[in-house]
């Protein structure tokens, strides 16, 4: 058998992994692509409507809140939610220590929902800071706030407000991904109460598919890189129904739910449409059953 000098084994090795087309031949390790991260935030805790002090609509209304909430438990997923202030009604503050109690965060989303695009600076930091004395038990640091209607004004009226939410430590929550949710909430309202099993299945569908079309959006816009981004849902009867399919919906795309400290240490761009459409008028829920 022919044996190689060791002088001439080095040439034919040299030559080979040194040979452009044999270096074209060796399959290349794949990369990992990047974990898709999300934070969950609702707004309008402790409930969307009013139960007007009704025994049975407060008993609803528990038990839609508990149901979003011990889906969140149960799937160990974190959240964060806004509060408005003035619409806790009798039994409610016991809703918003469970929410803490089991590890989610409180945020301030004003004492009476403004909308600071038709407010003056004044009233709406003095409506800001009665929601902070209410809430100051629930809240830690970092505290965050989110504008009611995603209406952050403008000019001397938009400075004014953001410089008293910066000199009272608050952070400001955007938004990325804006499911519309509360149009589909209202939809759900008007079906009658016995009815609405058989319409959950039709809503359920077309509810995920815009909130998905909703996130490849805000994908897109992130021009492909690794951010975070930070869902806009709100404590209704709609997700009450649906918050484990979201769940599971996002995790079956490869996402990772983060808390939404994590989500701003690299945020996608706040979304502008996003806040055009809730600025324009975000009518409330009725009250319903």
């Amino acid at each position: 058998m022919p044996r190689f000098k060791p002088t001439a084994l080095c040439v034919l090795l040299s030559s080979l992994f040194f040979n452009p087309c044999f270096a074209q031949n060796v399959a290349k390790t794949p990369e990992t692509p990047p974990t898709r991260e999300i934070a969950i935030t609702l707004d309008d805790l402790p409930f969307v409507g009013s139960a007007n002090h009704k025994e049975s609509a407060l008993k609803r209304e528990h038990d839609r809140f508990m149901r979003i909430l011990d889906t969140l438990v149960e799937n160990q997923v974190p959240a964060t939610g806004f509060v408005i202030a003035g619409s806790i009604e009798q039994g409610q503050w016991e809703l918003l220590q469970a929410f803490h109690d089991a590890g989610f965060t409180i945020g301030n989303h004003t004492y009476s929902h403004l909308n600071l695009n038709h407010t003056s600076s004044e009233s709406y930091i003095d409506n800001v800071a009665h929601a902070d004395k209410i809430l100051l038990p629930l809240m830690s640091h970092p505290r965050y706030f989110r504008y009611p209607y995603l209406a952050e004004g403008h000019g001397e009226r938009k400075t004014e407000v953001q410089n008293y939410l910066a000199n009272h430590d608050y952070i400001v929550a955007p938004v990325t991904i804006d499911t519309k949710d509360f149009k589909f909430n209202e939809q759900l309202y008007r079906v009658a109460y016995r009815a609405r099993p058989k319409y959950l299945p039709q809503l359920k569908r077309r509810y995920l598919d815009y909130m998905w079309k909703q996130t490849l959006r805000a994908e897109k816009h992130a021009k492909g890189k690794p951010v975070k981004q930070i869902l806009l849902l709100h404590a209704n009867l709609l997700n009450s129904h649906f918050i484990g399919d979201i769940i599971s919906m996002y995790r079956e795309h490869g996402y990772r739910f983060i808390t939404l400290s994590e989500a701003l240490e690299k945020p996608a761009t706040n979304n502008a449409d996003a806040t055009q459409e809730h600025a324009k008028a975000q009518a409330a829920a009725p009250s319903g059953v």
